[in-house]
């Protein structure tokens, strides 16, 4: 069977990846076509936290919980590869509601057998010796999340896959061939047509507007509306070794070690009005204010702004991934925690493409008449 997987993002090559194992058993040629390089895109400028840290939906927290489990059997495969580091999250709270809502998520989590706990000052200090947090906060420890180098990441899986007899094409999917119902491949920006027994549409942010040449819908919250929620501003300083020893979640400010030696800073409050439209020095402005916060938290702090990336992710409006069979010779793979989910959805996607469907995936089709509440 010949697949076509559109996408080389952290989805697309994770799943390229597990394809090519010997044990899949799910392609006899596998195609993966990339508009601009594996983890180009939004896997390489995301925060990139690999997690199950909320408790709200029990169902939803095993599965992220069992991708955890994944990402750690996929990197002890690399050799501990520089990309996966299983570093922890440190995070605490200061106001009397905000303690009581920490205290509340830890307990919650304790309770789904999840690693969480409260934490000393003392303590606190021992992980993140540099980090200055307020007298009397609250303080919580996840020993067991991590973050990923999202661009290295997926170039590795990439660069795997190829070693296993995949083929890497460069180019921008822009449309669908269909033959009646059936969709046959794609059309590259350029004219070249790729032909597919089953084409994967692993292309993230871009996947409504390919699907919809075959008039396929997908539920994705549009990043071009006024106010939208699907991009955000991902931060990098210079190099400042030693900063941080792994994900730090404080109030007004995420944090975590950068693959240049830097930190990575991202906060949710200053993403608004970051759309298509926003300008240079807009988008400079809000890594002025990053900054300005990295160095309240690490009060000797040096490092400069090295970079600011716009980042617009994928946001299913439920909340919840897309991942199915949309039309004969057509499958849809995208969902907003890609970092997290990759290597166990890619496992169960090789399952289903195999011809054995995966009861895991069930409540996560692209076509469910009553999706999640949202979220």
């Amino acid at each position: 069977m010949r697949v076509l997987v559109v996408g080389a993002g952290i989805i697309g090559a994770a799943l390229a990846d597990r394809l090519t194992r010997p044990a899949s058993g799910a392609a006899a040629r596998l195609t993966v076509v990339e508009a601009e390089g594996p983890g180009a895109g939004t896997s390489g400028a995301s925060y990139a936290w690999i997690n199950a840290n909320d408790p709200s939906d029990p169902d939803y927290h095993r599965f992220r919980t069992a991708a955890m489990s994944t990402w750690r059997d996929l990197a002890a495969g690399f050799g501990d590869p520089a990309w996966y580091r299983p570093s922890g999250n440190l995070t605490w709270a200061a106001g009397d509601a905000a303690k009581e809502r920490l205290a509340d998520r830890v307990a919650r989590l304790s309770g789904l057998g999840y690693a969480a706990g409260l934490i000393t000052s003392d303590r606190l200090r021992a992980l993140e010796p540099h980090v200055a947090a307020p007298p009397g906060a609250l303080a919580a420890h996840y020993p067991g999340e991590a973050h990923l180098h999202g661009g290295s990441a997926a170039r590795a899986l990439v660069r795997r896959a190829r070693a296993s007899g995949a083929d890497l094409v460069t180019g921008r999917a822009v449309r669908l061939n269909t033959d009646g119902d059936r969709v046959t491949g794609v059309r590259l920006d350029d004219g070249r047509d790729l032909d597919a027994d089953l084409t994967v549409c692993a292309a993230g942010r871009h996947s409504p507007a390919l699907l919809a040449t075959a008039g396929v819908a997908l539920p994705l919250v549009d990043p071009s509306e006024p106010g939208s929620a699907a991009p955000c501003l991902v931060a990098t300083t210079s190099p400042v070794h030693g900063a941080l020893n792994g994900l730090v979640h404080a109030p007004g400010l995420s944090a975590r070690p950068a693959e240049n030696g830097g930190l990575v800073l991202e906060a949710d409050d200053l993403d608004a009005g970051i759309d298509e439209s926003a300008s240079p020095a807009l988008i400079w402005a809000v890594g002025g204010e990053l900054l300005a916060r990295a160095r309240a938290l690490v009060p000797s702090l040096t490092a400069t702004i090295a970079e600011v990336r716009r980042c617009v992710r994928p946001l299913p409006v439920d909340g919840y991934p897309l991942i199915g069979f949309q039309r004969p010779g057509l499958y849809t793979a995208v969902t907003h925690s890609g970092i997290t989910l990759a290597p166990h959805l890619a496992a169960l996607i090789a399952q289903e493409i195999a011809g054995r469907p995966s009861p895991a995936l069930a409540p996560y089709r692209p076509d469910r008449a009553a999706p999640h509440p949202e979220l």
